[in-house]
């Protein structure tokens, strides 16, 4: 098992992770400049980091698509803030989880979410066949809903 993720560690894991914590803290800054309310900026920065580690997918993409995700859930995070509806999981809690991910995940979540590997891809680098390797994308996949809750992001 791996421990936390070193700041001044530069695998690709440690990068996806500091890329998560840069989108949190524009969008946790931005909404709180918007709002005019840190802990509602917050909040709904915590959703976006959820709603995008939920779908992790987006990781293989710059600019706009990235940007766009980014936009719908903080959009649905700002609605939820004004009718009290929001709850999503704390970002320092969700950083410490993700940095605590095994090593042999974080591997698989860069390749099949930052990389865009394919089945035929994962299952060479892991010496296994497509099926299994099929199968450790959708255990990955998971366990990072598992992390940030079974509704979040899911739009």
């Amino acid at each position: 098992m791996s421990g936390p993720v070193s700041p001044e560690a530069t695998t690709p894991f440690a990068e996806w992770v500091r890329r998560v914590a840069t989108t949190h803290d524009a969008v946790a800054y931005t909404c709180r400049v918007r709002l005019g309310d840190a802990a509602a900026g917050e909040a709904v920065a915590a959703h976006v980091v959820a709603g995008l580690v939920a779908r992790p997918a987006v990781f293989r993409y710059w600019g706009l698509p990235f940007s766009g995700r980014i936009a719908r859930l903080a959009e649905e995070a700002i609605a939820a803030v004004g009718t009290g509806t929001l709850s999503p999981p704390p970002w320092p809690a969700l950083r410490r989880e993700l940095e605590a991910l095994p090593a042999d995940v974080q591997q698989v979540l860069v390749w099949i979410c930052v990389d865009g590997w394919s089945d035929a891809e994962l299952a060479a680098a892991l010496g296994c066949g497509e099926s299994e390797a099929g199968v450790h994308r959708e255990r990955t996949v998971a366990r990072l809903r598992a992390l940030v809750g079974a509704d979040v992001g899911r739009r």
